[in-house]
């Protein structure tokens, strides 16, 4: 879910209306403290494929069994590249709404758990197979981080489900290992990947999977990342943002050591402004003045930084409300009124008047927008490095422009050698990176073409992943046809489709839980989930129905051998 560090089908036609909320639903939390949820730990050998290295480290998980039914499913969520602690209320208790891991387990009187990935979680606590110092890096380098890869972090998941003995559960302990229990997975964004690789490489362990808004392709070069954010602009927002980007670029190309100072100043002041533009008390002129390329094209993409997470209308549209009304006394209007003609026009500032008016809306636009407003946890650096590693070593997904387009929102100075160097500079060891990811270690499990069988994949329509999923319709894919049509259990879809669901105007992750309380301080004021993803009730009713449907369908295919049987007598 935390794609966004880098810089973490058929449209529904019909509206799910939510049911009538149970009681259990109706309750008012007004805060919530994820300790309050202990997590249990499983000891994991460190090096799955080394039989001589008796290393193990431990990992932590969470269950809630409130509903199980001895022979239910074991409904595993999959916590990705984050702390999974502050998911545990949200997703295993139904805090501010109803979660897919709980509802499915209700539904079919299964077990629901959250499992944290190795790497990631709390430092004096998390499942973090070597120390780290204060800056939540790894204190033996390569040594450590070798160990994070796709490999060993799926065989993680295999080992937990065929040795799990939640406390609490000891009579039924055997009837819980894959063998007699259906093991269902869960998984949005990077989880979703996991998942889908799951029903390629252990389907004896994960019976069926729910993969949303999985980016199943690695890729180096991932420059479509921000079309979606383009596409989804109104005209004029995207004529004068590609207007100016090509104007900064210009500037730091070509433009005299004056102009460039002017530039990187006006920029920096405008970024540094509080809330409503105004302007701090002191710039300090010799750090705008030493700001990279690199750094200036990080700063021009700051009214993007949350799209993938809230969209257009709750992310960019505010920047492009304030930008198109500014008017060249520096009074924003949103009527054309004020002493002077509002500059506001269906092409642009830039095409209507003149690339001078254009930059001066633009850094209006970036200093008067309220970005506190929109709920971000910040940055966590166990979390950080570690996922780093991980697109650095193997997923790639270097988001830049578009190379074969000059007009583009992206800056140039976005560059795939940017990308690169940012890795070498954070692991700089001699025997670690290769010298561009190793997406083949990835794409090994089908990448656009994977196709499984007993998996849901959703989507949302504009998530800026999706060009790099199974439902993507970019140029190179073998643009697939989706259907909500259910696949018999064990067998894939065929003829090019791909089941599952796209949520029309929706992003990344949208369907994992809805959010119908508010009282949480964790979520007043907008929709968040895992404090990183938009929650909707309507797709989350939508997609939690339909793999409801599927789960009918499939599970009654699930054999258990005389064993299993035996077992089940017994409960």
């Amino acid at each position: 879910m935390l794609f966004a560090r880098i810089l973490g089908m058929a449209t529904l036609s019909m509206a799910f209306a939510p049911p009538h909320l149970p009681s259990y639903l109706n309750r008012r939390e007004v805060s919530i403290n994820s300790w309050d949820y202990p997590a249990f730990t499983i000891k994991i050998p460190i090096d799955h494929y080394n039989g001589s290295d008796t290393r193990t480290f431990k990992n932590r998980y969470w269950v809630n069994d409130q509903y199980y039914k001895p022979g239910g499913p074991v409904f595993y969520f999959d916590a990705g590249e984050q702390n999974a602690r502050p998911l545990v209320p949200y997703f295993l208790y139904d805090a501010a709404g109803p979660s897919s891991p709980l509802t499915l387990a209700r539904r079919f009187g299964g077990i629901a758990l959250i499992f944290e990935h190795r790497f990631y979680g709390d430092v004096d606590g998390g499942s973090l197979p070597f120390v780290t110092n204060k800056d939540g890096y790894a204190i033996d380098g390569y040594e450590a981080y070798k160990y994070l890869n796709t490999e060993q972090s799926l065989q993680d998941p295999v080992y937990f489900a065929h040795n799990f003995e939640p406390p609490g559960l000891e009579p039924y302990w055997s009837l819980l290992n894959p063998k007699y229990t259906p093991w269902i997975w869960l998984g949005g964004s990077y989880p979703g990947i996991r998942g889908a690789h799951m029903r390629v490489r252990n389907p004896e362990t994960f019976y069926a999977a729910w993969a949303s808004s999985a980016p199943t392709e690695a890729a180096v070069d991932y420059w479509q990342y921000y079309a979606q954010a383009e596409r989804s602009m109104t005209r004029n927002c995207s004529s004068d943002y590609t207007a100016i980007t090509n104007y900064v670029d210009n500037v730091l190309a070509n433009g005299t050591m004056a102009e460039q100072r002017s530039l990187k100043l006006a920029l920096y002041t405008a970024v540094e402004s509080g809330t409503g533009g105004q302007v701090p008390a002191f710039v300090n002129t010799t750090t705008a003045e030493s700001l990279t390329n690199q750094q200036v094209a990080s700063y021009l993409r700051l009214p993007l930084s949350y799209y993938q997470y809230y969209g257009f209308a709750a992310s960019i549209a505010p920047f492009c409300d304030i930008m198109e009304t500014f008017n060249d006394t520096r009074s924003r209007t949103t009527d054309n009124g004020g002493t002077s003609k509002a500059l506001a026009s269906e092409s642009g500032i830039a095409l209507t008047h003149n690339i001078t008016a254009a930059w001066s809306a633009f850094l209006t636009g970036i200093a008067e927008t309220d970005y506190d407003s929109i709920p971000y946890t910040g940055s966590d650096p166990t979390q950080d490095y570690s996922w780093t590693w991980q697109y650095c070593s193997e997923y790639g997904y270097y988001q830049r422009g578009n190379p074969d387009n000059e007009h583009t929102i992206e800056s140039q100075y976005t560059s795939l050698d940017y990308f690169q160097a940012n890795c070498n500079e954070t692991f700089p060891f001699p025997e670690g990176l290769p010298s561009t990811p190793n997406v083949a270690a990835v794409n090994k499990y089908g990448g656009w073409h994977i196709n499984p069988s007993n998996i849901m994949f959703s989507s949302g329509e504009y998530d800026p992943w999706r060009a790099l999923s199974p439902t993507s319709i970019e140029k190179g894919s073998p643009n697939r046809t989706s259907t909500q049509y259910i696949p018999q259990c064990n067998s894939p879809p065929a003829n090019n489709t791909v089941f599952g669901i796209l949520y029309k105007d929706a992003v990344h992750v949208s369907d994992m839980r809805a959010l119908l309380n508010t009282s949480d301080i964790n979520h007043q004021n907008f929709s968040t989930v895992g404090f990183s993803s938009p929650v909707s009730p309507e797709h989350f009713y939508a997609g939690v129905s339909l793999f409801e449907s599927a789960l009918e369908e499939w599970l009654p295919c699930f054999g258990n051998e005389s064993y299993g049987q035996e077992l089940m007598r017994q409960y």
